[in-house]
């Protein structure tokens, strides 16, 4: 795998720097035709980053970005939807807690005890609960994935990668808008904005939107449906020119959403099946409990923008407050063994400084500094039911109890530098401190407190790292720049919820090569990369006698390749392309219980991902309708494991996904009607995979699904 991934690279990259003289001749012979060929030209994709607005084909890194119209028209909103556009992304939920994973970095937690390692920020203010990339958040305006450890400018939690949302600002002029919409398992959909100016130096924009659906889970035992929900989302926003040289944004979101879940699925039947019976269909249960789950997130920032002349000074100040109820059945069984009930909260402040130059010089420099404060509290308990005898011998009785109350504490400081040896080549260096305690109270006892692990043990654990970053980008031709980079990657360690004590920090090293290009006049944009890490120290969450716990494996090798493409075949015609490949293996892993994971591969990194997809706008001859956009996707996955053991039980094996956009404006633009349909085959697969009581539990995707909606503008 080692060969191909080197040989593939290097082919790559010659291949391209040497299809520019082809290039080059074709863009002469396109000229000669003119406006029709410049009708193909793809429109500029703006990043933010490396906090500057920069071309996306201008940044030496792996970067993924979706706009406004394809997060509108492909209805995404969150990371499980952006997930197949994405290379070497993956993204499932345990228990309703979402679990990204970029390039086979991130961690399967299912409460707030342990960090991801993928960082997730809205409008700039960083949301470190695992739970946050999956919420819907509608009114976007970009999504921006970046691959790869982000230790200099992110830092925090960052080893994986970071997700950026940002949403939509208010605007100069007056906008109005509303969305209804239906769809599969009773959907109801309704969304409206009001957007423009309160003043002369003042814009407001004030979002609502409203959605539920029935779920599309049968529970065989209850008769009834689970998995669905009711989601309320509120945002409001203001834009203040303060004068020419000073700006201040607002902003304010709310998220409220009820679940009749999270409900576990029995993937893999146990000892107990003769008792409690066994379904093997895909989205039916015999669970004698439904879950119920509420989740409330508020999140607040203010940026501050002063352009000093020779430098900008910018101040991002983020407020995040968290808040899950669930109830679940703890042995998704008929049988009565296990109700677990979960209650979670964390309150975070976070203040960030940035200083950019902001002149004409061969050295471009930013530094910066990044506070937050964040109290969690995080408990679960799991009592018996009438059937817990048949595990405990006494019916009733409380299983477990734990409970983590937590305070950290988070500083860095960091500078990044970009000079310019000469017009095409630039050298870049960069570097970050990160400094962190953490300080809290444990709790664990079972069989009603007979036994008791810790009770209210109280301790502080302290990190610190330095996260050093050196890159090179050279313009090879005017249309082709090439770049190298090492950057290293540190997320901090932390304390079991599960179990007493705590885990270590992880460190990734990582080495990359890429390339990012644009040709025949625009109409063919290509960004590849080659990258390899040395990953050690890696956290790993393991279950255990029903007890869950993250615990440090020694080391793993992480090495792939990842092209994305999109090519304007006509003015009405495009394709695009996104392909990964992955091979990742635990160097080292004896677990706590003895097992040898060495050699195996890590969880949610499948070898190869490809996403293939065509757009064409039919041309309308009508007067009342505008051009009719259509989009087909294919999506494939290798076979993916979700446990460490990589047994045949842990895997799910490869599959491929079908789907569907359509949109119809009419001829004023002002009315939209969009159609989509998702997993057209109805393909069954699983996206996640936990032992809990007797057997293996999990779940799996949602079924075939669709949606209408109508939009209005004003």
């Amino acid at each position: 795998m080692k060969t191909k991934l080197l040989s593939g690279a290097c082919l790559l990259i010659l291949s391209t720097v040497s299809a520019e003289a082809f290039a080059q001749n074709a863009s002469q012979s396109a000229s000669a035709a003119g406006q029709v060929e410049s009708e193909r030209k793809l429109s500029t994709v703006t990043v933010t980053a490396e906090k500057r607005d920069e071309s996306l084909l201008d940044v030496g890194a792996s970067i993924t970005a979706i706009g406004e119209e394809a997060l509108a028209y492909r209805d995404l909103s969150n990371a499980d939807d952006i997930s197949i556009s994405v290379p070497n992304l993956s993204y499932g939920e345990v228990a309703g807690a979402s679990q990204i994973t970029i390039r086979g970095i991130g961690l399967n937690v299912e409460t707030g005890f342990a960090e991801p390692a993928v960082a997730v920020h809205l409008n700039g203010v960083y949301l470190g609960r695992a739970n946050s990339a999956a919420l819907g958040l509608a009114d976007l305006a970009s999504v921006e994935v970046l691959r790869g450890p982000q230790g200099t400018l992110y830092g925090r939690n960052a080893t994986g990668g970071v997700v950026n949302f940002t949403t939509l600002a208010p605007t100069e002029t007056f906008e109005a808008g509303a969305t209804v919409g239906t769809g599969s398992f009773e959907r109801l959909l309704g969304r409206t904005y009001l957007s423009g100016p309160l003043s002369e130096s003042v814009q407001g924009r004030l979002f609502i939107e409203y959605e539920e659906d029935g779920g599309y889970m049968e529970n065989r035992t209850l008769s009834k449906d689970e998995g669905g929900k009711e989601a309320t989302t509120f945002k409001a926003d203001l834009s203040w020119d303060v004068s020419s040289d000073v700006s201040a944004d607002l902003f304010y979101l709310r998220v409220n959403q009820d679940w009749n879940g999270p409900t576990f699925e029995k993937l893999v039947p146990g000892a107990l099946e003769p008792l409690a019976g066994f379904d093997p269909e895909p989205h039916s249960v015999l669970n004698n409990r439904d879950g119920r789950s509420n989740i409330d997130m508020d999140v607040a920032g203010l940026t501050v923008n002063w352009d000093a002349g020779p430098v900008v000074i910018r101040s991002i100040t983020g407020y995040s407050e968290f808040k899950r109820g669930d109830t679940f059945d703890g042995d998704a069984m008929s049988l009565d063994i296990f109700a677990s009930a979960r209650t979670e909260s964390a309150e975070a402040w976070s203040q960030e400084i940035n200083i950019l130059s902001d002149y004409d010089s061969q050295l471009e420099w930013l530094f910066g500094a990044f506070y937050l404060q964040e109290d969690s509290f995080a408990r679960t308990d799991v009592d018996g039911g009438a059937d817990a005898g048949i595990i405990m011998g006494i019916p009733g009785l409380s299983f477990t109890v734990n409970q983590l109350v937590e305070e950290v504490d988070a500083f860095g400081a960091f500078a990044d530098l970009t000079y310019h040896v000469n017009d095409r080549f630039r050298i870049n260096l960069g570097g970050r401190y990160s400094e962190e305690e953490k300080s809290a109270s444990q709790t664990v006892n079972f069989s009603g407190g007979a036994l008791a692990l810790c009770n209210d043990f109280e301790s502080t654990i302290s990190f610190d790292d330095f996260t050093p970053r050196i890159g090179a980008e050279w313009d090879a031709t005017d249309n082709t720049m090439l770049y190298a980079r090492y950057q290293e990657g540190f997320k901090s360690g932390g304390y079991n919820q599960a179990g007493c004590g705590s885990f270590d920090p992880e460190i990734v090293e990582s080495t990359e090569i890429g390339l990012k290009g644009e040709y025949f006049d625009g109409a063919m944009r290509v960004t590849a990369s080659a990258f390899n890490y040395d990953y050690s120290n890696l956290q790993v969450l393991q279950i255990r006698n029903s007890i869950g716990f993250v615990e440090n494996a020694a080391s793993s090798s992480i090495k792939g390749l990842e092209l994305e493409a999109r090519v304007a075949l006509t003015s009405r015609l495009q394709s695009e392309l996104a392909v990964s490949l992955l091979d990742a293996t635990y160097d080292e892993f004896l677990d706590g219980s003895g097992a040898d994971f060495s050699e195996n591969t890590l969880s949610r990194a499948p070898e190869y991902t490809a996403l293939g997809a065509l757009e064409y706008e039919v041309p309308s001859s009508s007067g009342v309708f505008g051009d009719l956009r259509l989009r087909g996707e294919v999506f494939v996955s290798d076979d993916v494991f979700y446990r460490p053991r990589n047994a045949p039980e842990d895997m799910q094996e490869s599959y491929t996904l079908l789907n569907a956009f359509a949109a119809l404006p009419l001829a004023d633009g002002r009315y939209e009607l969009r159609l989509f349909g998702k997993n057209l085959t109805d393909e069954e697969y699983k996206t996640s995979i936990i032992f809990l009581v007797d057997g293996l539990d999990g779940h799996y995707a949602p079924p075939s699904t669709w949606g209408l909606e109508f939009s209005a503008k004003w």
